[in-house]
Formats: structure tokens, C-alpha cells, sequence
């Protein structure tokens, strides 16, 4: 592998690229606790078992960041009522966010100046506090506090889990070795909704945020014993180290995703589009956002993201792709529940089970995606097929959901799991195939911002456009005498429409139907876009 900034690891299979590399300055050191010339004489199975170790190192920590997220969704509700918060209760999810977007942008460019495992130490110590903190919170703003903690911290598990597979595998294989990363971020995410609503049943929600301290703990003590990095001997001082740091750069961005995180995911809930919130929190993000983007590119002598990178080939194609797809996966993942719930007065559980379909299609399509790239080299037909496959399943909710779903049907979303999967492996896998190796790092925390902010923008364009055409066909439908009472409840609650018999419940579930259809379109177009977007991949032989 071609030489890195901080610490890098001879791949298997790859003796022609570590030939070149040999005889590199003595600043380089493997990220392996091995000399290039002991790994050399190794077979490439002992290779591969080094290399996998370090992969199932990471899986844990992966597993624990994504089970989080679905784990408070499912006691949310009993976590604010026990406060007496319920109507902010999205702010558990919130703060999570808040802290995750606001940290990830430096993790890339601090891990190339201190190390990739001290950084990913200190993500799972984060994570841990948070966790704590929430779990002992004795008020819901210090169970919010702690869940943005452990929204810092994740972001560094995020971020460093993925900068690591780049230092150690070749880049043909990183996409078949983020496949398992992939699988245990998918299981996390759907084992979380069942393992929080049991844990919270039986021994307290609590116990959601506690339990997670010891198993954060032990994915640390691995990493110490198996993550064997080899610090490099740098003879500048500690001071010297901190003036790389990007301070007023990392403050400016940060504050700038806050501001705009924040009103994506509370504009329309605590706050009217059309207010004065909206304004400030609009025109205040994109003011610090373009003062980040003058100190990034006249002010900062450290970058904390350099904006050359973005005109590397590929790399911003790579950017839109991964948004879009996110974005269009994530408005259909939102949907896809409320659709049985209200249709077929689905239970919570139930509805959520309908989502099966995705997190296999998720799965499969990572590890498609990995198996094709490693043996053939290729990876932009992929990016452009993609966004096709994951259209199938938009078309047909589009033109097949009318409000009867049997099993079949429910399937349909399958597809756009898939293309998701395949996307999503393929993009990164783009982004860094001709990237110089000192920018990969910080390359990657900025694919993984915008991923997790494409997850917020997803969820809030759907529940926007799905809320205004809702809305729109009630006040067409229903009229007369008692109407406006029946769509500001329907509005608020689908318990309500749940309850609701006869001609008005047919009126109201075509009119959310309606809604819904709507959603997809917005998911359609933003599939469409990405494989579009793959035309314009620069292809590179891996």
C-alpha cells in the first residue's frame, strides 16, 4: 500500500505496490507490530488472519454504536414520559446527531496526526460517558447531554473503523471487507428496536445506556491487545502536534452543522417552518459554513478538511452518491411503517418488521458490491446500476401500495436495500481509488459526515412532503361540519386514524396513501440522481 501520513500496513497481495514502498523514509511505521520485511516472508494467509483480527476487532464497537440508535428509539417514549417530556422525546435522537455531526469532520485529520488507535480509545471512552450520563441522567436535559457525548464518540468509531480498513487492505478488497463491517452495523440496527423494548419492559430503560458501558469497555480492551500500532518516533513536541490542529476551522464547522442539523430535525416539530427559528438557524449555518470554507482555504496553516480534496476525481461524485442514496433509502425506511400502521392498524413491532426486507437487501448488495470489485477491479458500473436497482422498489410502492399490502408485496422493498448496499460499498471504494494515501483519512470523515447528515435530511424531506400533501388531500376530501377537528387530530396522531371506521376512515387512508406516494417520488428522484451522478466516475483499474 502506498505510503500514509501517520502509520500504514502492508496488504496481502499486494508485493508489486510494497516493492515501490520499500525502501520508504523512516518516518512511515506499519500499522501491524511487524517489520515490511517479516511480512514480506509471511504467507499470505498469515496475512489474511492479521488482517481479519483486526476487522472482528472493530466489528464490536460497530455493533454497539448502531444498536444504540434503535435501542433509545424503541424506549423514547417512556424515557420522556418519566420526565414528563413527552413531546420532546425526539430529542434523545437529536442530541445524538448534534454530537455525531459536529465531531466526525476532525476525526479524520486528528487520527493522521495522533494515531488511529488512541483516537478510536478515545471515541469508545466517549462513548462509554455518554452512556453513563444518560443512564444515571436524573433530568431529560442530562440524558440529552449524554446521548451528544455518545454521538462524539460514535462518530470516531464511524470514522477511524473505516480510515483503519484503508490503511490495511488493499484498495480492490475494501469493499468486501466493509461488507462485514456493513453486516454488523445492519444487525445492530435491527437487533436494537427488539433488545430496547424487552430491555426497558423488564429491567428499566436505564439499563439501555449502563449495560452498554462494559461491552464499550471490553471493545476497547481489544483494540488495545489486538490493534497493534506501532507509533511512529516523531521528534516535534506535543505543541507542535496541537498547532496542527485546525482549532477555529473545526469551530466554525461545527457550528455550522449544528445550526443546520438542528433545523432539519426540529423544524416543523418544536418550531413552524415559516418562523423566525427557521431563519436564524438557516441564514446562521450557511454564514458559518462559507466562513469555514474562507478559513479553510486562506486562513488555516492544518486544514481540518482541505477543500482540494473535493477536487480530487471522484471524490465529490462519490460525495453526492452516497448522500443520495442514504437520503432515498432513509425517506423510505421512515415511511415503510407508518404505511402498515395506518393502513392496517400494524403494531409498532409488526410495522417494524416490514423493514426486513432492507436490511437484507442492505447486506446482500454490500457484499455483492465487495465479491465483484475484488475479483474484477471495477466498481463504476456498479455505482451506476445501483441507483436502477434501488428505483424498482420506489416504482413500485409508487404503483403498488394502495393500502391492501399482503406478504408479497411487502418485498418490494427489497431492491432498494439492495442498490443501497451496492452504492454505498462502491462509492467509498471510488472516493479513495485515487486518492493520494495522506487524504484518505480525511476524505473519509467527510463521506461519513455527509452520510449522517443525508440520514437526517432523508427522514425530514419525507415527513415534510408527506405532512404538506397529507394535509392538502384532507382539507380536498373532507368538508362540512366537524372536518377541521378530524384533520388536525389526524394530522397529530395516527393512533387516532388507527380508530377511525367507515367512510371517513376510507377518506383519510387514501388521502394518506396519498402522502405516502409522494415520498417515494422524492426517493425515486434522488436514486435516479445518484446513478446518474456514476456517469461521471472516473474509472481506475484497482
Amino acid at each position: 500500500m502506498a505510503d500514509r501520513a501517520t502509520e500504514s500496513v502492508v496488504p496481502p497481495d499486494t508485493n508489486s505496490i510494497e516493492n515501490e514502498n520499500r525502501h520508504a523514509p523512516d518516518e512511515e511505521s506499519p500499522l501491524l507490530s511487524q517489520s515490511p520485511q517479516s511480512q514480506i516472508a509471511e504467507p499470505s494467509a498469515k496475512a489474511l488472519a492479521g488482517v481479519g483480527t483486526i476487522i472482528a476487532v472493530l466489528l464490536l464497537g460497530e455493533f454497539i454504536s448502531n444498536a444504540d440508535a434503535t435501542l433509545v428509539m424503541a424506549a423514547a417514549g417512556r424515557i420522556s414520559s418519566e420526565f414528563n417530556r413527552l413531546r420532546d422525546a425526539s430529542w434523545l435522537s437529536t442530541g445524538y446527531t448534534l454530537g455525531l455531526c459536529a465531531a466526525q469532520p476532525m476525526y479524520g485529520k486528528l487520527s493522521d496526526i495522533y494515531g488511529r488507535r488512541p483516537l478510536l480509545l478515545i471515541s469508545y471512552f466517549l462513548f462509554a460517558v455518554g452512556c453513563i450520563l444518560s443512564g444515571i441522567g436524573s433530568q431529560m436535559w442530562m440524558v440529552v447531554l449524554g446521548r451528544g457525548i455518545s454521538g462524539m464518540g460514535g462518530a470516531g468509531i464511524m470514522t477511524i473503523s473505516s480510515v483503519v480498513i484503508t490503511d490495511i487492505v488493499p484498495k480492490r478488497e475494501i469493499a468486501s471487507w466493509r461488507a462485514y463491517v456493513n453486516i454488523a452495523m445492519t444487525l445492530g440496527r435491527s437487533l436494537g428496536g427488539p433488545m430496547g423494548g424487552w430491555l426497558s419492559d423488564t429491567i428499566g430503560w436505564r439499563w439501555l445506556f449502563i449495560l452498554q458501558a462494559p461491552f464499550l469497555a471490553l471493545a476497547a480492551l481489544l483494540v488495545v491487545m489486538k490493534l497493534n500500532v506501532a507509533e511512529k518516533i516523531d521528534p516535534n513536541s506535543k505543541d507542535s502536534k496541537l498547532a496542527k490542529i485546525d482549532f477555529l476551522g473545526t469551530s466554525l464547522l461545527g457550528s455550522s452543522i449544528i445550526a443546520m442539523t438542528l433545523l432539519l430535525d426540529q423544524g416543523g416539530k418544536s418550531f413552524p417552518w415559516y418562523s423566525w427559528w427557521t431563519a436564524l438557524l438557516g441564514s446562521g449555518g450557511i454564514s458559518l459554513l462559507v466562513a469555514f470554507v474562507l478559513v479553510e482555504a486562506y486562513v488555516a496553516r492544518e486544514p481540518i478538511f482541505s477543500l482540494r480534496i473535493l477536487r480530487r476525481p471522484n471524490v465529490s461524485a462519490a460525495y453526492t452518491i452516497g448522500t443520495l442514496q442514504v437520503a432515498a433509502q432513509l425517506g423510505m425506511l421512515f415511511s415503510v411503517p407508518l404505511y402498515f400502521q395506518v393502513t392496517q392498524r400494524a403494531s409498532t413491532t409488526a410495522a417494524g418488521g416490514h423493514l426486513v426486507p432492507a436490511v437484507v437487501g442492505n447486506t446482500l448488495g454490500s457484499l455483492v458490491a465487495g465479491i465483484f470489485i475484488r475479483r474484477t477491479g471495477h466498481y463504476k458500473g456498479l455505482l451506476i446500476a445501483a441507483g436502477l436497482v434501488a428505483s424498482i422498489s420506489y416504482i413500485l410502492l409508487f404503483l403498488r401500495w394502495e393500502g391492501n399490502t399482503g406478504f408479497w408485496e411487502s418485498l418490494y422493498i427489497l431492491p432498494g436495500g439492495l442498490g443501497t448496499g451496492i452504492a454505498s460499498a462502491s462509492a467509498f471504494v471510488a472516493m479513495t481509488a485515487l486518492l493520494p494515501p495522506e487524504e484518505v483519512a480525511m476524505a473519509t470523515a467527510g463521506y461519513m459526515l455527509l452520510i449522517g447528515f443525508s440520514m437526517t435530511a432523508g427522514v425530514t424531506t419525507s415527513n415534510s412532503v408527506l405532512g404538506m400533501e397529507f394535509q392538502r388531500e384532507l382539507r380536498k376530501n373532507l368538508q362540512g361540519p366537524g372536518s377541521e377537528k378530524v384533520i388536525k387530530r389526524a394530522m397529530a396522531d395516527t393512533n387516532y386514524i388507527a380508530h377511525l371506521t367507515g367512510k371517513v376512515r376510507d377518506i383519510v387512508i387514501a388521502c394518506y396513501v396519498s402522502g405516502l406516494k409522494h415520498t417515494y417520488l422524492v426517493s425515486l428522484a434522488c436514486s435516479l440522481l445518484a446513478s446518474f451522478t456514476g456517469l461521471f466516475i472516473h474509472h481506475h483499474q484497482l
